[in-house]
């Protein structure tokens, strides 16, 4: 190689990691029962990559879902058991049994099926930190709705909040960006949630 290849070389090398990383977090979960509770509750905190990248045993998952309770995800203990049973049955190192496999598809359909919002609130963590009646990590949807009725400008102010994310608004934690999301999808998350009052 050459000086001038070597820094296009590398150049190059991390433009690819940058696009497989960016491939990665785009990643949904397998359809199956604790999916959508599993996609919410890790995406809080991180990537779904993480999770679909390395299978492990069940008590892998266990001690993981025991560090993550630790470091304060908010998560209740029924929770953790969904996620764990999830964990261990659709990412363990043998794969999916032919029981979760029909689990799955089962899950799949059911999601084709559901209401668009549900999927994009789904899909995007969204219910991780936020529900519709009460505060999670994030403001109830209600909250928001309530603060904003009278602001003519609410719908562009909600809309940019989550395309870019921000802090500040309703305390210190942050809300990640969804950059991600189409102008389309953006304008139905922000219609639905302003009709939450």
């Amino acid at each position: 190689m050459t000086r001038l290849s070597r820094p296009l070389a590398s150049a190059a090398s991390t433009a690819l990691a940058a696009l497989a990383l960016s491939a990665t977090a785009q990643e949904t979960l397998v359809p199956g029962p604790g999916a959508e509770l599993t996609q919410a509750k890790c995406a809080i905190c991180h990537e779904i990559g993480y999770v679909t990248r390395a299978p492990q045993s069940r008590a892998r998952w266990e001690e993981v879902m025991r560090v993550m309770v630790q470091r304060g995800t908010p998560v209740t203990p029924d929770e953790v058991k969904i996620i764990t049973d999830y964990l261990a049955t659709y990412y363990n190192p043998e794969g999916p049994s032919a029981a979760a496999q029909a689990a799955s598809a089962q899950a799949a359909a059911a999601q084709a099926a559901a209401d668009p919002v549900t999927q994009l609130l789904n899909r995007n963590a969204c219910l991780g930190c936020h529900a519709v009646d009460k505060q999670v990590v994030g403001p109830a949807f209600r909250e928001i709705a309530t603060r904003y009725k009278a602001d003519a400008s609410a719908g562009v102010k909600l809309a940019q909040k989550i395309k870019a994310g921000g802090q500040g608004v309703w305390g210190q934690v942050p809300m990640p960006p969804n950059p991600g999301l189409s102008d389309a999808e953006v304008k139905l998350l922000v219609d639905w949630v302003l009709a939450q009052r």
